[in-house]
Formats: C-alpha cells, structure tokens, sequence
C-alpha cells in the first residue's frame, strides 16, 4: 500500500519528461519506483508497438525483489507487459527477441550499451529511462553511457531518475547539477522528512508505542571506547607528521573517525600521496582501518568476539604488529578486553593457579528478552480480552479500555523524541475467537546492524544467552591455547594450559545445558495457553529486504538493536500503510510500578517498537551526524531547486577534427568516413569506449580473441589497468596476450592506464632511495624489462586518463585505413581449431615466425597462412611461384620468390643465413608449430 506522499512523488516525478526526485532516507524508494513504472507502462498501452520502457542503475539482488513485488502486485496484474530483469544470463539474441516483445526491464547498462552500438536495440523504439539512485551515476558510467546513446536518437522519451540519498549530493557544491546534466534533467522534486505531505502521511490519529531503551555503557566498555579513540587519536597525529598528508588531514578528527563518511575522505587525501608514503606511514594507515573495526566490534558484539578480534590484531610478528600495540592505551585496552573474559587466580591454600572464566553476556541481550516477554504477554492478554468480549457479543471498539494519560507530543520535526505515553486506542481485529488450544504466536522482528550481528543474535535466540557464551568461550580457549603455548615465558605457557583445560570443561558444561533453552522455544502461558513465539532477525543493509519482511511477517513487535534511520523510517512508513500513526510519539521505558494497559494482538495488532542505544556511545553519535548529515543535503537541495536557471542542452554527436594531410584514391574516400574502432565486449566495463564515443568515433562492440581494441588494419591495442598488469606479469597472461599481438599485427601496443587522482610508479621513490629494487625475474620492473626485450615490436603507452587515452587513439588514427571488424573477430579462429585437433596442445614456433616476418613480402595477413601452407622455413622453396601467388597476392608472391631464387652467390649467403638462424631455432627446418617447451620467459 502507498501512502498519499508516495502518490505526491510519482506524480510529481510523471509531470516532467525529464525530472529527478529526490526522497528522504527510507521513506520508501522502491514504492515510487515501482508505482512510477507501472504509470509510465500504463501510458503507453495505447500506442500501436508495445512499450518499451528500462530501469537502470539496479543491483541483481535489488532487481529481483522488485520483479517479485510486481508480481505479486495486483495493479500490475491488469498490464499487458510484466517488469522482467535481464541480467547476464541472458545471450545476444535473448535480448534482441525480448526488446522486440516490449515491456518493462531491469537491465545492466554494461548489456545495453553494446546492444544499442550493435543495432540489436534501436533507441528510437524505447519509450523512456528510469534512474535508480541517481547519486551513483558517474560521469563515464555505463548508465550515463546509455542515457547518452539514448538521447542522441531519441528525443521525445523520458527520463526520470530517482534517490533517497540527498546528503551524497553535499560532497561537493556542483555535485547535483553535474547529475542532472550526464543525466539530461532539467526538473527537480524533492520529498524530505520534514514536508508538510511525508508528516501528515506518517503523523495519524492512531501510532504505535514506541519505547526507548537507552542503557549506560559498563565501566569496561567505556573505558575501552575511551581507550581505542585515544589510539585513533594518536595515529592520525602521527599520520599529520608526514609532510605529504599534513595538509589533507588536518580537519579529520577522532570523533569523525565514527562516520561512513570518514574513509572516503580519508581515501581523497590518500590517493594522491600513497605511492609516495613511506613504510610507516603506509602501516599508520593500515593500523587505523584495524582500530576502527574495534569501536565498531565493542558495541555490537560480545566480550569474547571483541577479545578475538583484538589478538588477532595484536598477535602478529613484529613487522606487522600494529604501531599502537606497546602504548599505555593498547595495553589498558588488552587488560580491560581479557578481564571481561577471563582472569587467573591463585589458590588460598597451595597457590596453585586456576582460570576463572567470566560469561559476561551483551548488555542488549536481556532487554531484547524483555521485549519478547512484554510482547508476548500483551498479546497473550489482549487476545484473552478479544475472547471474553466476542463471547460477550460487544463488538463496540468503545468498549475497549484504553489509556487516560495526559498526552506529550512534540511537534519538532525530528523523527525520535522522548515524550510522555500517548492515548492508544484498542481496535477490534478478529471477527472469529480463537480456540482455547490455538497455540498462541506472536510475532517479533529484531533489525540488526549487519550480518555478524544478525548470525550472533540469531544463536544467542536459539540457544540462549549461557549456552552462546560458552560455545564461543571454549572455541576461544581452543584457538588460543596452542598458540600461547608456543609463546616465551613460563607464565604464558601456563595460561596457555590453563585454557586448554577450561575448553575441555566449557564444553562438558555446554553438554548440560538444554539445547531448547533459547527464547524460541515452546512455553506455556500462566492459563495453560502454549505460546510459540515466532522471532526473526534481519538486516538493514539490504535494499529494500526490510521493507518486504515487515509487510510479510506483520510483526506485534519490532526491536532495533542498534539506532539507525533507515531502521526508524522503514518502521513508520510500514505502520503508516497499515492506517495507524507511526511517528512522533516515543513512550519513555515504564517503571515497574507502572500499571501496563493491555493492548490487542492478533493479525492487526497495534506495533510495540523498542529502540535499543547506549548512551554516551559512539553509535548514537553516528546516528546524530546522519541526521544532521540528511539534513544539510536537504538544504543545500532546496535552495540549488530555487535558484535553478539553467537549461540542459540535448547531446550532439561529436566530429573528430579533419587532417588536412589528405591525399586521392582510396585513402581519401577512408578519410571521409567517420572513424571507426573496434572494441571487445568485455572492454564496456571500462570508461574509454564512452570517452571514445564522446571524440567522435564509430565504437564496434566485437568479441575479439586477441588485443582489446583494434584503431586499424595493423594497429592493436591491449589494455591493462595497474592491478592487472601486476597479475598479468605475475601469471604469465601478458606475455601469451604480447605474443598474440606481434603475430597478428604489425605494431601491437600495450596501453597501461591509471587513476588521475591516484599518484602512480612502479618503485616507490622510498624504495628507490634505499636501493631496494631487485632487477630479476621476480621484480616487477624486472618483468616488464624483459617483456620489452622479449618483443621488440610491442609499444608500451602510459595513460593518465581515458581522456589523455581517447585523444592518444585519434592521432594514432590520423592517414590509417579503418579497421575491419569481422577480420579482427576471425584472425586466430583457425588457428585455434588446428592447434586443438591433436591429443596435446600446441604451441607456435615463435624463432621460425621471427625468421618468416623479415622475409620479403611478408605481411600480418599472410603470414599465418604461408606458415600453414609451408609447414617449416624449409618448405618455403618447395612453394612454385602460382602457389605463392594464391596465398599471397602476385606482387608479395614475386618479391619472396626473387628473394629465395636469388644467384647462386646470394643463396648460398643465404643458406648459410638460414642455417644460422636454423642452429638459434634448432635445425634448418624449423617448423611454425611445436609441441610447448620451457622458456627463458615463462615466468612472465
């Protein structure tokens, strides 16, 4: 069900045949996707050809539950055409015969792109575009990429993009203009929280309780917050010390070390700087990525999951160990994290020492069971009340008791206040009483932060809070113990037995406790009612998963572990749905003495909220700066909307400049067309076929079995980003994809591409200065050395950017014949069909193929052939010159026959020459193709 601003929005984004809108953080993105779809779909059902309309920018998993959710939708039910996913299962021609069908599709821009290249996807019959989280869209993307292809052919189809995420548009001034022109918008909506639409939809007569649990961190656990934010502290005080980063982090602090912003903007300063940090600096960083997993492990996990992950941290060689570990912090730290867990004692009577272990359960654990118990009861007593009043005949919701506190609602626009109990209203939900032995199931949801979280509390439920800990103490002791034994120093060992005995015990413990002992289990009421208390626990990182689950399960309670927004608003925009007010008033957790009111359960009961946070923490200061954080994003939207002027321009086709070194013939009707290359599909991952796209040139989507791009008949390049170009000289992949190149193509390149914002060497100008480099077959200088003196012939380009790339292949193109696509896509298929007919594989004879390329009239073409034809150098003479001619062409079959025909005088210099070279290969007759044999250049 949509609320009245879920309405409000998609009709505000259909007004505009280009319009982006901008939502609030979980006020329910996938509603207005899916009801602004299904309206668009709708609109064209009268035209003759059926519609065609795309979703772009959506993840698989995301793609799936929409296309399950309009399936089950039964709005949708009444279309001609259903909303499918194309994903990469699907071929060529599965997606060339369902475009041509029409409908609704969740596609991959990677896919589209070369289809719409290609022809297999015409963008004049596409009737518009969706935008699915417009802040993702970058500039060289593969969906700004098609909105362009689209654009340029197509002027009358929409495009319509959306977003919950109004602070990315805040990380830089231009960020929401340079979306809105890739995109080729000129209209904007925007839905916050705070307008007057979203509070009067989530602002009804009827809410939900909502309770507010805040608990006071334990002494411990504070002191080892304070403890691992002094690390944090020191750690980017000694990062400032480096002259390179001084600048750039002098405005991170500590406290911002908590955000999700804080490592992209530590990834900004970083970038540009890192190949230029020294050892030190580059394990300063290293350690501040491994502390900051603690402040989040203290608070979401238990003692011993945080003990674990600090030795793990700690209890590495001395060259990995972290800066911090001999600090007073770290070794605070280190007693607090163990005396939680464990500590050793000593006997009163013999001294003899003894391991006590201490099972100190999560500080949430026994409020999550206080919320079930709470639950369940009110459940339990309000379905006892709905039986005695159907049994009564009094059907009046009047009839109901319901509470005479005084009413405290703020009126602020924030989501979560503390105020006093608001009047609830008992509703009647049942029209048959349930039998006195249905077993009773309430029904409970528990969101947690991530999928460590969620699995952890998933067992604690299970299995309850004592057999929990002690499994996980005794894996503990088991891991721990060999490890300590192996350590120096007698009482190290000691612990370490110590510990194997206490595993031992643990799990003789464990075998005692019942295994039905978790708060899922079946119990009896206090009437002899059994109850089966239905309990799941999910995530909120999953798009659009949370949203789904609640509107599956109905739950009588929800209980957020850990306080988050998108958490909070996916719980209001439910309860809206279901016609009850989800906001604004928060119930402050009741004394004991306070006499409870039961409320009704069953299949529409009223929902009992619980938000769990301990106070003084660094997750409620995360949840505070994504509120502030929303907000400005929020602000900066509206005041970008008030004074927006401008107008988006429709993209033209760009016209690559003409040479004026143009000559007659052939050539000249060549430089008339516009130029083309060839492009492998697997290339469509990267940004340079769009920028290529954007220089003017014709881009051919082809499966090409050698090179990565083709700019002409004898021009081949091969493209390697930084990280593949170290595997590939590790693996050997580059010198077999070098080898390809030089065999089919006359001047075969090697074009390395890295990040403009990103500094780039090879050797680190630290390592250089100390003499560190070790020429050899191991080093990665060595390897690229070898590689060059192993093929003359390959160019190596160093590229700063796809932009410096693009215009390197227009000057390469300049006088050059186009390159034929079709060739380029069958140049080794016949290779590969002989060399895989034997029972082993084959490999060329790369000495006799360096002979045969200096011969005379020998070309790229025809190589290959003539080596087939010939089998060997020698089988070359026994060729007439009629057989040359019909490999080769008359004017190259003349040139090599003279050549090897020459006067006695030269052919015996010539012999002996290819004796010589015969003697380098291994005999005079050396045949182009060999069984494999080890190389000099094997490792490459």
């Amino acid at each position: 069900m949509m609320l009245s601003y879920h309405h409000g929005a998609v009709e505000g984004l259909l007004r505009s045949q280009a319009c982006l809108a901008v939502l609030g953080q979980g006020l329910g993105i996938q509603k207005v996707v899916l009801e602004a779809f299904r309206k668009a779909l709708a609109g064209c059902a009268d035209k003759q050809a059926p519609p065609l309309i795309f979703l772009l920018n959506t993840s698989q998993e995301e793609a799936e539950l929409l296309a399950k959710r309009a399936s089950e939708d039964p709005l949708w039910a009444g279309l001609v055409s259903s909303l499918s996913v194309i994903g990469a299962d699907f071929g060529t021609k599965d997606r060339a015969a369902a475009f041509a069908c029409g409908g609704g599709f969740i596609a991959n821009a990677r896919l589209l792109v070369p289809d719409i290249l290609s022809g297999r996807l015409n963008p004049e019959s596409i009737d518009g575009v969706f935008v699915n989280h417009a802040h993702q869209v970058a500039e060289l993307s593969a969906d700004a990429f098609v909105l362009r292809l689209f654009r340029l052919r197509n002027t009358r189809g929409f495009i319509r993009a959306i977003s919950d995420m109004p602070d990315s548009f805040t990380r830089s001034h231009v960020q929401l203009e340079k979306v809105m022109q890739r995109c080729f918008l000129n209209d904007l909506e925007v839905w916050p929280r705070i307008r007057k639409e979203v509070q009067n939809s989530l602002k009804q007569e009827s809410q939900p309780e909502v309770v507010q649990i805040t608990l006071e961190l334990p002494k411990q656990m504070l002191e080892l917050q304070r403890h691992i934010l002094n690390i944090v502290q020191s750690t980017l005080a000694e990062l400032k010390k480096d002259p390179n980063l001084e600048l750039g982090l002098s405005t991170l602090d500590a406290k911002d070390s908590v955000s999700a912003a804080f490592e992209v903007e530590l990834r900004q300063v970083l970038d540009p700087a890192w190949q230029n940090l020294g050892p030190s600096a580059r394990r300063l960083v290293n350690d501040l990525n491994r502390v900051r997993r603690l402040l989040t492990e203290l608070l979401r996990g238990d003692a011993v999951d945080f003990l674990r992950l600090l030795d793990t941290l700690c209890g590495k060689e001395a060259q990995t160990a972290p800066v911090w570990l001999h600090s007073p912090d770290a070794q605070a730290m280190l007693a607090f994290a163990k005396g939680r867990v464990y500590e050793i004692c000593r006997s009163q009577h013999d001294s003899t020492p003894f391991l006590r272990k201490k099972l100190e359960p999560h500080a949430k654990w026994s409020k999550i069971l206080d919320a079930i118990d709470r639950t369940i009861s009110k459940v339990a007593a309000a379905e006892k009340l709905f039986e005695k009043t159907a049994a009564s005949g009094v059907g009046d919701e009047n009839n109901f008791p319901h509470s005479d506190m005084e009413t405290l609602i703020d009126e602020s626009d924030s989501d979560v206040e503390i105020v006093g109990v608001k009047t609830v209203k008992n509703k009647k939900r049942r029209t048959v009483p349930p039998s006195a032995s249905e077993v009773l199931e309430p029904r409970i949801l528990i969101i947690a932060p991530d999928d460590r979280s969620r699995r952890q509390l998933s067992t604690f439920l299970h299995r309850g809070a004592e057999a929990t800990l002690l499994d996980n103490l005794g894996s503990y002791f088991r891991d721990r113990a060999p490890r300590l034994r192996q350590e120096s120093g007698l009482s190290i060992v000691r612990e370490g037995a110590l510990m194997a005995q206490e595993a031992d015990a643990a799990a003789q413990e464990l075998e005692k406790i019942r295994p039905d002992g978790g708060a899922l289990r079946l119990r009896e009421l206090p009437d002899g009612r059994p109850c089966h208390p239905r309990i799941d626990v999910v995530t909120e990182d999953a798009e659009g998963q949370l949203e789904v689950h609640m509107e599956e399960m109905q739950p009588h309670a929800v209980v957020v572990f850990e306080p988050s927004l998108h958490a909070i608003r996916a719980v209001e925009v439910y309860y809206a749905t279901l016609h009850w007010r989800a906001s604004a008033c928060v119930k402050l957790e009741p004394e004991a003495s306070q006499e409870e009111v039961p409320l009704l359960g069953g299949d529409i009961s009223p929902l009992h909220v619980y938000l769990l946070a301990f106070d003084d923490s660094i997750e409620n200061h995360r949840y505070q700066q994504s509120l502030v954080s929303e907000s400005q994003g929020i602000d900066s939207i509206i005041k970008f909307r008030q004074h927006m002027t401008w107008r988006v321009d429709l993209p033209v086709e760009a016209t690559p400049a003409e040479s004026s070194r143009r000559g007659g013939g052939a050539r000249a009707l060549q430089a008339m067309a516009k130029p083309r290359v060839v492009v492998d599909m697997r290339e469509f991952r990267s940004t340079l076929p769009f920028m290529l796209h954007l220089r003017g040139l014709v881009v051919e989507p082809v499966t090409i079995p050698v090179g990565d791009y083709i700019l002409s008949r004898d021009i081949c390049v091969e493209r390697k980003a930084i990280v593949d170009l170290v595997q590939s000289l590790s693996s050997g992949r580059l010198y077999q994809q070098a080898q390809n190149m030089c065999r089919h193509y006359g001047n075969p390149m090697l074009l390395v591409e890295f990040d403009p914002a990103k500094g780039f060497i090879l050797q680190s100008s630290y390592a250089i200065a100390r003499r560190e480099i070790e020429v050899g077959t191991k080093d990665l200088l060595g390897k690229l050395s070898l590689l060059v003196l192993h093929f003359p012939k390959l160019r190596i380009m160093w590229s700063p950017s796809p932009r410096f790339t693009a215009d390197f292949f227009m000057k390469l193109k300049e006088g050059r014949y186009q390159p034929d696509s079709k060739a380029a896509a069958q140049i080794d298929a016949e290779d590969l069909e002989e060399d895989t007919e034997g029972a082993h594989k084959t490999q060329s004879n790369s000495a006799a193929f360096e002979v045969l390329r200096k011969l005379p009239g020998i070309t790229p073409k025809n190589m290959h052939v003539l080596a087939r034809r010939a089998g060997n150098l020698a089988g070359l003479l026994d060729l007439s010159l009629g057989e040359l001619g019909e490999i080769m062409g008359d004017a190259n079959a003349n040139q090599l026959h003279s050549f090897l025909r020459a006067s006695s005088q030269t052919a015996a210099t010539q012999d002996r020459g290819l004796e010589d070279v015969g003697a380098a290969g291994g005999h005079a007759g050396a045949v182009f193709v060999s069984r494999p044999s080890r190389r000099s250049m094997s490792s490459l």
